[in-house]
């Protein structure tokens, strides 16, 4: 009798603490995104240094030629991010605000996005806030938002299609909405590779995570994940065509007609005959860039590396993030080896198709900061490796709070350096050299 009244009360308890334990509403996560952005910016916003940081006298050329409708003087890229940086320069003045005010706001709406990510990845509220503060402390994202790069609005953009894709795996949505998303995803990462073509790597690692989910997700195989059917089946539900059409069809004309402003300025109709015999020119273009070579750095040392990069900001990953975050890349690959999951194998994907592609890329010299994609991730990549542990706690202590806190505290000590605030206070917490 005693034992019955024991188990009343332990389930008693469970039913209250369930109780309490409620997911958030798609509210609340829609105002923690909008917060995140919100933060993202008051970070990004103060503008110190007023000269041309590395490549940029480039870019802000180019965003003035689009301005005077005379071209572009730098065609060696798509155009869509260009277009952004001139919308910038035409909305704030040809002034450092202007030139840097797109790529700040791409790089804010970056952090929402990952954080938005990580909670339909892992349905973990708390995990995705901390993704995305670590996102937001990693000094790649500081430096690369506040100068003017094509990676930023590229990897936006590819945050959003990962948004679009994990939704339409995960979410209980009619099946007409979950097309929309999976369409929608299409639309981002042509939008993205209209930005910089290294989207195409993203873009791969998702038809990749497709082509395994529909062969893989009707077997029997204990080596899958208990979602792995689920998420398999919402993908046959969407329809082989409909699948293929959103992740190849929709990104091609999408980057297609990011190309009309171009041929618009060049005085030409558009035809995609002509956006061919473009994308043959810029292939030749981009292939002929020297760029510096005191500044070069093979891609094999990106992860690794120790010494900032002077010339750009003083960018070094935070190696909070950069360390933590390859040891959990580790961690999520050994967990892909025991049991196949969409968390890690994206996550491993995504990491290395970022960092591999420059082993492949016909690029005479390579720099660090082409390692921002792969970095953004690593973030992504410690909160999965969370999740698995089950462990939260150490010796009392959230492991969360305690990756946070340690990010925010090397963010504060590289932020008059990144800020380039002038003396004394480029050295207030002591000189970095």
């Amino acid at each position: 009798m005693e034992s019955v009244e024991n188990v009343e009360v332990i389930s008693a308890r469970a039913i209250v603490i369930r109780s309490r334990v409620h997911p958030p509403t798609p509210k609340r996560v829609a105002l923690t995104c909008a917060a995140m952005i919100a933060l993202a910016l008051v970070i990004l916003l103060p503008l110190a240094s007023r000269q041309f940081v590395f490549d940029e006298g480039i870019y802000v050329e180019g965003s003035r030629s689009i301005l005077a409708h005379t071209g572009i003087h730098n065609p060696e890229h798509p155009p869509l991010g260009k277009l952004l940086f001139s919308a910038g320069m035409a909305l704030a003045g040809d002034n450092p605000t202007g030139w840097r005010i797109a790529g700040i706001a791409c790089g804010a709406v970056t952090v929402g996005l990952v954080f938005l990510w990580t909670y339909l990845l892992l349905a973990d509220y708390g995990l995705a806030i901390v993704t995305g503060l670590l996102t937001l402390f990693n000094n790649f994202l500081y430096v690369m938002s506040r100068t003017i790069m094509l990676d930023v609005p590229m990897f936006m953009f590819a945050a959003a299609a990962l948004v679009g894709f994990t939704a339409a795996l995960k979410c209980n949505v009619s099946l007409g909405t979950r097309r929309a998303f999976l369409a929608g995803s299409g639309v981002m990462l042509g939008l993205a590779g209209a930005s910089k073509w290294t989207a195409l790597d993203i873009a791969a690692a998702l038809c990749a995570v497709t082509l395994i989910l529909m062969c893989w997700g009707r077997s029997a195989s204990s080596r899958v994940d208990s979602e792995f059917h689920s998420e398999a089946a919402h993908l046959w539900d969407i329809g082989l065509p409909t699948v293929l059409v959103a992740l190849t069809v929709i990104p091609a004309l999408t980057y297609a007609l990011t190309f009309i402003p171009v041929l618009h300025f060049m005085h030409l109709p558009f035809s995609f005959a002509r956006v061919a015999g473009l994308q043959v020119e810029m292939w030749r273009l981009s292939k002929g860039v020297a760029g510096n070579r005191y500044l070069y750095a093979p891609w094999y040392s990106w992860p690794l590396k120790l010494s900032p990069m002077r010339g750009l900001s003083y960018l070094l990953g935070n190696p909070v993030v950069m360390w933590c975050g390859l040891a959990a890349v580790v961690a999520c690959l050994r967990q892909l080896i025991r049991r196949i999951s969409v968390p890690e194998l994206l996550v491993v994907l995504l990491y290395f198709g970022s960092l591999l592609q420059w082993a492949a890329t016909p690029r005479a010299v390579t720099f660090y900061y082409y390692y921002y994609p792969a970095a953004m991730f690593l973030s992504v990549a410690i909160t999965v490796a969370l999740k698995r542990l089950g462990r939260t706690h150490v010796l009392g202590v959230s492991v969360s709070l305690a990756l946070c806190l340690a990010a925010a505290v090397v963010f504060l000590y590289c932020y008059p350096r990144m800020t380039h605030l002038e003396s004394p206070w480029d050295c207030m917490f002591g000189c970095w050299v």
